[in-house]
């Protein structure tokens, strides 16, 4: 059985507080000191998106047919995301993988409990 709604409450929010922080030192702090037109900053573009769909998840997780289609559309969204931003020269591609890294470090941290005994080195 999967976390509580309380749970998956405290997980959304520690997500996104995380990807708040994240997001002010990667994205605003670089702008800040490198100027508005800077192509690395953190992309908040692929970090909301990444963030969106994973608190969709937690509906589609009820639903064990679901999950394989709704990994292949979240890496679409993800994609279309990144080539759009790509094609507008908004970012480079170290913006959108510190975008990338910043939602997936925020999931991860927010659901420790779950991955701290899935990897091992």
């Amino acid at each position: 059985m999967g976390p509580s709604i309380k749970g998956k409450l405290r997980s959304i929010l520690i997500s996104l507080f995380i990807i708040i922080i994240g997001l002010v030192l990667l994205k605003f702090v670089p702008m800040e000191l490198y100027g508005k037109d800077i192509l690395f900053d953190a992309s908040m573009h692929i970090s909301v998106g990444i963030f969106v769909l994973y608190v969709l998840w937690y509906f589609i997780d009820q639903n064990v047919k679901w999950r394989i289609p709704y990994l292949v559309f979240s890496l679409v969204v993800v994609l279309i995301i990144a080539v759009q931003r790509l094609l507008v020269n908004a970012h480079n591609d170290v913006g959108l993988l510190a975008g990338a890294l910043v939602a997936l470090f925020s999931i991860v941290v927010s659901r420790w409990n779950y991955f701290k005994n899935k990897f091992s080195f």
